[in-house]
């Protein structure tokens, strides 16, 4: 055959292989997501003291109302997944609420 048709039928046999044979990367990373924790109405106050807001401000951080935190402190109601990830990284102190 001719040389175009073993240029395009090596080709095509690549891309079937590369097809069968999905690819990695050859440097993959590897990140540890921390489970979600529970918190309970005094650990989520005192992370709120810890520094040093009112319940509104708490909440406008948290996007919730002061309503929320109130139910969340009275032991009421529990902070929901997202909320939950927040309030972990404000005990760890991987985030501040300097800004505010």
């Amino acid at each position: 055959m001719s040389e175009a048709f073993d240029i395009l039928s090596g080709a095509l046999s690549e891309v079937m292989q590369d097809v069968k044979e999905p690819y990695l990367p050859r440097h993959t990373a590897s990140i540890k997501i921390e489970p979600i924790r529970s918190y309970s109405a005094e650990n989520i106050k005192s992370i709120r003291k810890s520094v040093g807001v009112t319940q509104e401000l708490f909440a406008r951080f948290l996007g919730v109302s002061s309503k929320t935190v109130e139910a969340w402190e009275a032991g009421r109601n529990k902070p929901s997944g997202p909320s939950s990830r927040l309030l972990g990284l404000l005990e760890d102190r991987r985030i501040s609420m300097t800004s505010l």
